[in-house]
């Protein structure tokens, strides 16, 4: 079975590597072209829940020309994109070709069926989740119940239908199928709606919220006003009797994961409203069900996406020299490095780069007698230093300008004046115009500073 993956994300990345492990043909499609370069040239790792670490070669493009018709043609990106993501897929799409969406929310279905036909539609949900390592890393932490639940977005079962879920079967992954997918679509929504965007608001993971009495008031409101709408809407699931302890049950399985909602926020990405609360709100309204709480956490977060764009505005007018723009827009490391390396802070420090490619740079901080601050440790803004220079070199590599929003910097242990610091920086994520990038300060193989900052890729 022949499948393609629209949407190399964690998501994406999880189901191409556990398809391509069981003998299936994937191809990833991808349009930040980024990821596609590194993918293709180094492959993909993935950190599997039992700590195995491992590392596959797998066919990957943002050309969906030329990918060709395919069996199995799964969607796996943000709400907000599936109306272009099918419209785009269009040519990997034949007479007997199946679409199946793994997303959250509601709406996704409705939107690929306008476009392909609903008989070829193949509704699914998962609780399996993970968290971006780098741009072709991805720490998969698994989930609750089976891998995918699955059924036709009709009610109909074909025969393709069946054969898909036969192949997935027949090679041990854990698939079930559902002749309702809208039933179980409203079931994973109580957790979407009355936990994503609690995190989101709040910065805190599943773990740390189902113990914080406010937090968990919050999120039995949003299930409860969630369950009023279901109900209303004919939707009858046994997580209907006592929403609050299912979401509450689900947010304290993901433990320190970040959801992807927070992940977005932090990451300054619109997120996934659209399709859960505000959905919510919005069939309220039509059925004259108040909905106050999803309501007004669907406005905070309408807000803090505003405050990201305005962030946004500021930096589109920044400048910087002409050699610097062309060195960045050529990819041209060496011109970059250079250009690093010979400023007038970074020269009077001596910082210098063992290590610099694509969304990777490793540098250095030479212990001298002038990096003591008055209690005898390397002066903080002598490691700030070192990891906003590693930060620049991989937030500039990869053919845009990247210009920092927002860093977060947490100092783990006092580093000696008279040893090197090691700054290791990676490009995490990048989501559109906007990428992550962490940095790990080390001495001696001991950790001293870890920086996280989020980077405006202006074209």
């Amino acid at each position: 079975m022949e499948i393609a993956i629209v949407g190399a994300g964690v998501l994406g990345s999880i189901f191409g590597s556990l398809f391509s492990q069981n003998g299936f043909d994937v191809t990833l499609v991808e349009v930040l072209k980024e990821r596609v370069r590194l993918i293709d040239r180094e492959g993909l790792w993935m950190q599997w829940p039992d700590g195995d670490r491992t590392h596959a070669r797998m066919a990957i493009t943002s050309d969906v020309k030329a990918v060709g018709v395919k069996d199995v043609v799964m969607v796996a990106v943000k709400g907000y994109h599936t109306r272009s993501a099918i419209e785009s897929a269009r040519p990997m799409i034949g007479d007997k070709t199946l679409v199946l969406s793994v997303q959250n929310g509601l709406g996704n279905l409705e939107a690929i069926a306008e476009v392909v036909g609903p008989e070829r539609v193949i509704g699914g949900i998962t609780a399996h989740s993970g968290m971006p390592v780098s741009m072709n890393e991805v720490k998969y932490v698994g989930g609750l119940g089976p891998l995918l639940v699955i059924g036709p977005y009709d009610g109909v079962s074909r025969p393709g239908f069946e054969r898909m879920v036969s192949a997935f079967q027949k090679v041990g992954l854990d698939v079930h199928t559902t002749p309702d997918i809208n039933q179980v679509i409203w079931k994973k929504l109580i957790a979407n709606v009355s936990t994503n965007v609690v995190a989101a608001l709040t910065g805190l993971t599943g773990g740390t919220a189902v113990t914080h009495a406010p937090t968990v008031k919050v999120i039995e409101a949003l299930s409860r006003e969630l369950a009023q709408v279901a109900r209303a809407k004919g939707i009858d699931i046994p997580e209907l009797d006592d929403p609050p302890a299912f979401a509450l049950s689900a947010f304290a399985s993901t433990k320190d994961n970040r959801v992807s909602m927070l992940q977005d926020v932090e990451a300054g990405r619109p997120t996934e409203i659209g399709n859960l609360n505000e959905i919510i709100v919005s069939e309220g309204n039509r059925l004259n069900i108040s909905t106050p709480f999803n309501e007004a956490v669907s406005l905070l977060i309408r807000g803090v996406e505003e405050r990201n764009r305005q962030k946004l505005s500021v930096v589109e007018s920044a400048s910087e020299p002409n050699a610097v723009r062309n060195a960045i827009k050529a990819e041209d490391l060496d011109a970059l490095r250079q250009a690093l390396e010979t400023s007038p802070l970074a020269r009077a420090l001596s910082i210098h780069f063992t290590e610099f490619e694509p969304g990777r740079a490793t540098a250095k901080l030479p212990g001298t007698p002038q990096l003591p601050n008055f209690l005898g440790y390397t002066h903080t803004g002598a490691l700030f230093t070192l990891a906003e220079q590693t930060m620049a070199a991989v937030a500039n590599s990869l053919g845009h300008v990247g210009l920092p929003l927002n860093c977060d910097i947490e100092i783990l242990n006092a580093a000696d004046p008279a040893k090197d610091v090691t700054a290791s920086a990676r490009v995490i994520d990048t989501q559109g115009r906007i990428a992550r990038v962490q940095v790990e300060l080390t001495q001696d193989d001991q950790p001293v500073a870890k920086v996280a900052e989020m980077v405006f890729l202006r074209n």
